[in-house]
C-alpha cells in the first residue's frame, strides 16, 4: 500500500543558501532532486551556464509563492528526490525543525533512517561548526499531515514534550477483538436470508425444525450456522396423546439415560423415550453476541479494512464520550475517517448526530456504510450541511455488500493518494507550477510495472 512515512528533527536550515549546500550534497549521494532539476535544465535549455547557488535561490524567492504571499513562507524551500524504488522529501519546517519523509510502498522505514544520516553527513560537511553544535540529529517518527503542513495550527516548540496535539475531546475507545471464527460467522452474515434468519430467531428465542427449514430456505445454511456455532439443536419432548410440551432436552441421549429414562408423562403415563420428539433451533451466546449491535459487521468491515492495507493499530471500536458513540473510527494516512455502520436503512435521524460528531471529533470523513440505502432525506440533509459548512464536509455513502466492499477500496486508495498530495502540495505552492501529475505518473508507472 502507499504511504508517506515522516520523520522530524531539531535540526535547521537558516536560509536558501544553506539549503542549497545540502541539495548539492545530497546529489552527489545519488538523490535526485527534482525541482533544482528542472531549474538547471532550464538554463541548459537556454544555452546559459549552470545556474549556481545564489542564483537558484533568487528563483525560489521569486517564484509565484513568493511574490503573491510575501512574508508567508519564512522558511527555505527543500526538495523532492526520485530514486527507482521511492521519493524521499526533505522539508524545513521553520529555521529549528526539519522534516523528511518517504513516500512508497511496503516498509521504508530503514531507507528513511540512511536518508536522515546522508543529511545530518550534509550538514556537518558544508555547514559551520558552530552551527550544528546546537541541533540534535535524534529523528522522531510525525505525522506529515498534523506538523509538517500543518504549522500554523499546531505550536512546533509543543512537539517534543507532546508528541500529537489534537482539539478535540479524547474519546473512550476500545480495540477491535475478535476470533478467525468470528471473521467467518461475519463473512456468512453478509448474506441478507441468513441473516434474517438469525435476526428472526433472535426474536422468537425458539424455532421449530419445519419452520427453522423454512425460513433459511436451505438446509445446508442450518449445517453452515450449527458449524459455527452460531445456533445449537434443542430437542422438543410433547406428549403424543395431547401434543402438550414436558420438557426441553439438550441431546437424544438424555432420554436412554436415569433419571429421564424411567420417567412418565403424567397425562398418557408413556416413558418419556416413546413420546414425541423434535428438533428445535436457539441462538448460542456466540451468535446473540455477534447479532447485538451488529457485532458482525463491524467484524467484517474491520477486516476490509485490514484487507485494502489499513494498519490494525489505527482502527479504533465503538468511541464514546458525552453519551454519543461512533461505531469505527480509522486515524491512518494522516486522516481520521468515522464510519456509521447500519443493519438497516440509513435515516434522516441518522444522519444529524453523525454529521455532528463529525465535525466535533475532526473527521476527515464520514463513511455511511448500509446493507440496505441512504434515504433521500438523509442525502439531502448531508448536500445542505455542505453548503453551509466552511470546511466542507465529505460524506460517503456505501450501499449494499457489493457496493460495500468496492468502496472500502477506493476510500483507502483514495486516502492514500490525499497523503501524498497533501505533500506535494507545499512545494507546488512555493514554485508556482503543479507538481502532482510528475508525482502521480510515477505512481502509476511503479504499480503497473
Amino acid at each position: 500500500m502507499l504511504r508517506v512515512l515522516s520523520f522530524i528533527a531539531k535540526a535547521g536550515i537558516r536560509n536558501q543558501i544553506e539549503m542549497e549546500k545540502l541539495i548539492l550534497y545530497l546529489g552527489k549521494r545519488g538523490y535526485l532532486a527534482i525541482i533544482r532539476n528542472m531549474f538547471t535544465a532550464i538554463f541548459s535549455s537556454a544555452k546559459l551556464p549552470e545556474p549556481d547557488e545564489q542564483i537558484i535561490a533568487n528563483m525560489i524567492a521569486q517564484a509565484p509563492g513568493g511574490r503573491f504571499m510575501p512574508g508567508f513562507f519564512k522558511d527555505a524551500l527543500g526538495d523532492l528526490f526520485i530514486t527507482d524504488e521511492a521519493i524521499y522529501v526533505l522539508n524545513p519546517i521553520d529555521s529549528n525543525m526539519l522534516q523528511v519523509s518517504v513516500i512508497g510502498w511496503g516498509e521504508y522505514e530503514e531507507a528513511l533512517q540512511k536518508f536522515c544520516k546522508n543529511i545530518e553527513e550534509g550538514i556537518r560537511t558544508k555547514f559551520d561548526g558552530r552551527r550544528v553544535r546546537g541541533m540534535n540529529f535524534a529523528w522522531k517518527p510525525v505525522s506529515s499531515h498534523h506538523l509538517g503542513y500543518g504549522r500554523y495550527l499546531y505550536p512546533l516548540e509543543d512537539f517534543f514534550e507532546e508528541e500529537y496535539r489534537h482539539e478535540a475531546e479524547k474519546l473512550r475507545v476500545s480495540e477491535p477483538t475478535y476470533s478467525p471464527e468470528d471473521v467467518k460467522a461475519a463473512n456468512l452474515l453478509v448474506n441478507t436470508e441468513i441473516r434474517q434468519f438469525m435476526v428472526r430467531l433472535a426474536q422468537v428465542g425458539k424455532m421449530m425444525s419445519k419452520d427453522a427449514t423454512k425460513l433459511a430456505k436451505k438446509q445446508d445454511v442450518l449445517q453452515q450456522l450449527l458449524s459455527l456455532d452460531l445456533i445449537t439443536e434443542e430437542y422438543l419432548l410433547t406428549c403424543k396423546q395431547n401434543q402438550h410440551t414436558i420438557c426441553i432436552v439438550p441431546s437424544k441421549e438424555h432420554l436412554t439415560k436415569e433419571p429421564m429414562n424411567s420417567l412418565r408423562c403424567s397425562v398418557c403415563g408413556r416413558p418419556f423415550p416413546e413420546e414425541n420428539l423434535q428438533v428445535i433451533y436457539t441462538l448460542t451466546e456466540k451468535g446473540k453476541r455477534l447479532i447485538d449491535g451488529s457485532l458482525w459487521m463491524s467484524i467484517w468491515i474491520t477486516e476490509l479494512l485490514k484487507e485494502n492495507g489499513v494498519r490494525e493499530k489505527s482502527i479504533k471500536w465503538k468511541l464514546e464520550a458525552h453519551g454519543e458513540d461512533i461505531d469505527i473510527m480509522v486515524q491512518d494516512f494522516d486522516s481520521t475517517i468515522f464510519f456509521e455502520l447500519k443493519d438497516r436503512e440509513f435515516g434522516l435521524g441518522d444522519a444529524y448526530p453523525f454529521i455532528y460528531r463529525i465535525t466535533r471529533y475532526g473527521g476527515t470523513l464520514g463513511v455511511v456504510v448500509t446493507m440496505d440505502k441512504v434515504s433521500t432525506d438523509a442525502k439531502k440533509f448531508f448536500e445542505e450541511e455542505n453548503r453551509s459548512r466552511r470546511p466542507r464536509i465529505r460524506i460517503r455513502y456505501l450501499e449494499g455488500p457489493e457496493n460495500i466492499q468496492k468502496g472500502i477500496s477506493e476510500i483507502v486508495k483514495d486516502l492514500a493518494l490525499l497523503q501524498v498530495r497533501r505533500v506535494i502540495q507545499h512545494f507546488s505552492i512555493r514554485i508556482g507550477f503543479d507538481l502532482w501529475p510528475i508525482v502521480e505518473h510515477w505512481i502509476n508507472t511503479k504499480e503497473s510495472s
